[in-house]
């Protein structure tokens, strides 16, 4: 039987050179309470939707 591992929480969030997406994405921390784990998410959603409906030039 394979051994399971844990997903590692050291690792960096990706940097994307959009300040805006990469704070909201290192605001994501999932090895907290589940029930958050969807309100960081969706914050993080909507920061890239923003982004994403005005790109800076």
């Amino acid at each position: 039987m394979a051994a399971v591992t844990e997903p590692t929480t050291s690792a960096q969030p990706p940097v994307t050179g959009v300040s805006e997406i990469d704070e909201a994405l290192a605001a994501v921390r999932l090895d907290g309470p589940v029930a958050e784990h969807h309100q960081q998410l969706a914050a993080a959603v909507e920061v890239l939707q923003q982004a994403l409906r005005a790109p800076r030039s």
